[in-house]
């Protein structure tokens, strides 16, 4: 029988950093992935707008940033889109917009405050969470930070974080600004990937952690994706990380509440003391740790613990180059959002809520010369059913028909959260592998009692997007789950 190390089950970016970071410490690493190719779902992603000046010291790696010039196009029925240039992360000008120069003005002013906002919880991101009743100095050093960081934003700017933080986006907005295509356009990135409609109570804290994340409220693009994994599959390999595809764990090996093995879909048991799970924390607990290793109170945590996908990827091959009507060819290389209001937003959330298809899906798209790649939302993740993917289509199509005329739909391919769910073994096909909601997010992400990446069974790591900070590709779910490994070696 084989035996490692330490196994980590899922090659996605963040199961591929922590072997970087654990193989680098002269430990024996296998790497087993259920696909063909690596990446789990940074493979749906073409580019990232920030990689954490932390993971990029961690793993010693530079990656080349994009320094064309970025625009976000947010497209309206009456062809009167709204452009922004984004120069770096912060600089923010409109290049073009039917909106007054009173709601322009507004715009970037509440632009600046979620930036300051987020700013504040961006130095929360990248550390371990603490434990609220630890009672461990380094618990309550870091419960005295978080706190002290706020503090510092001064009496006003707290107390309207305070205000704000579980509010919902669409009253923040229409205090502000009257112009709909703005409101759509921020509202847009406040509830895509999430169960959460303009309306929804959280939604601007999901906008908050969301830019805190991604060190950008519109998610722009800096960073090529496939340079990013490139670089972490190159550690691996000079460090000597066995990496299997194509195999699927189907159940982790446990005795005396201490991990012992993985069992193939093979037939072949390997045998480790240590494994960290990419896999989403609900099927980890739920489908490779058993029900019979954990207690009543927990299973019933996992299982109420939120995974209910929402984002479709569709990608589309017309027949020519793609233009888009009444809008200057050189902003093609943005991105565009298509959620012309508040109103519509909410219309498309609540079909949602019922598990139904909207017949007016909110649409995140980019172009590549003759193709198209879009995020869809909402389309529920559905229990013993499936989605009518030629309803999907026809839905997208008639949007897409608006501003892409005299051009014909070769080919297309669609990928429901069921799908997701299928290809990548993630419950409810969620693609932070969770709700980013404020009962799980930081010291509570996933849940109470699987916290700071540890589990209840000794040598079982999580450092999936269902562990803080959650989803996107950064690295630094990773990177904290490795250290908890190896600090928990330490300590014996």
């Amino acid at each position: 029988m084989r035996k490692f190390d330490i196994i980590i089950i899922g090659g996605g970016h963040n199961g591929l950093v922590a072997a970087s970071v654990l193989s680098k410490k002269g430990n024996k690493v296998l790497v087993i992935e259920k696909n063909e190719n690596l990446g789990g779902l940074s493979n749906y992603v073409d580019s990232l707008s920030y990689i954490s000046e932390e993971v990029l010291k961690e793993l010693n790696i530079k990656i080349e940033k994009d320094i064309n010039e970025n625009y976000v196009s947010a497209l309206s029925d009456d062809l009167n889109h709204t452009v922004l240039k984004i120069t770096g992360n912060k600089n923010i000008e409109i290049l073009q917009t039917n909106a007054s120069e009173s709601d322009q003005a507004n715009f970037f002013n509440l632009i600046n405050k979620y930036d300051l906002f987020a700013r504040t919880l961006r130095s929360f991101m990248f550390n371990k969470p603490p434990r609220v009743k630890s009672g461990s100095r380094s618990d309550i050093w870091q419960l005295f930070s978080m706190g002290f960081k706020v503090r510092l934003l001064g009496k006003k700017n707290m107390r309207e974080l305070l205000r704000v933080i579980g509010l919902n986006i669409a009253d923040d907005l229409e205090d502000n600004i009257n112009n709909n295509t703005l409101k759509g356009l921020i509202s847009s990135e406040a509830v895509i990937g999430t169960n959460l409609g303009a309306r929804s109570p959280g939604s601007i804290l999901n906008l908050l952690y969301n830019q805190a994340t991604n060190n950008s409220i519109f998610r722009i693009n800096k960073y090529n994706t496939n340079s990013f994994l490139k670089s972490i599959r190159e550690i691996c390999k000079k460090n000597n990380v066995e990496i299997e595809t194509n195999k699927k764990v189907e159940k982790i090996g446990i005795s005396n509440q201490n991990v012992n093995s993985v069992l193939l879909d093979t037939g072949e048991e390997i045998q480790t003391s240590s494994i960290i799970s990419n896999v989403d924390p609900k099927t980890t607990y739920l489908k490779l740790v058993g029900a019979a290793n954990l207690d009543t109170d927990f299973i019933r945590r996992a299982k109420n613990y939120r995974t209910k996908g929402t984002v479709a990827k569709i990608h589309i091959d017309f027949e020519n180059e793609i233009k888009i009507n009444n809008l200057d060819t050189k902003y093609l290389s943005g991105k565009f959002v298509y959620a012309p209001d508040i109103k519509y937003i909410e219309h498309a959330f609540n079909d949602n809520k019922y598990n139904k298809l909207s017949s007016n899906p909110c649409l995140e798209f980019y172009i590549n010369k003759n193709k198209l790649s879009a995020n869809v939302y909402f389309i529920p993740y559905l229990i013993n059913s499936s989605h009518d993917k030629a309803e999907i289509l026809s839905n997208v199509k008639m949007i897409l028909e608006k501003f892409i005329t005299e051009n014909k739909i070769l080919s297309s391919a669609i990928e429901t959260p069921n799908d997701i769910e299928d290809k990548y073994n993630i419950s409810g096909g969620h693609w932070s592998h969770g709700d980013m909601e404020i009962d799980q997010l930081l010291m509570m992400r996933p849940f109470y009692g699987s916290s700071q990446y540890s589990t209840p069974i000794n040598g079982l790591y999580l450092c999936s997007a269902g562990t803080h900070p959650g989803g996107g590709v950064t690295g630094i779910n990773g990177i904290n789950a490795a250290k908890q490994l190896l600090k928990d070696k330490r300590n014996g």
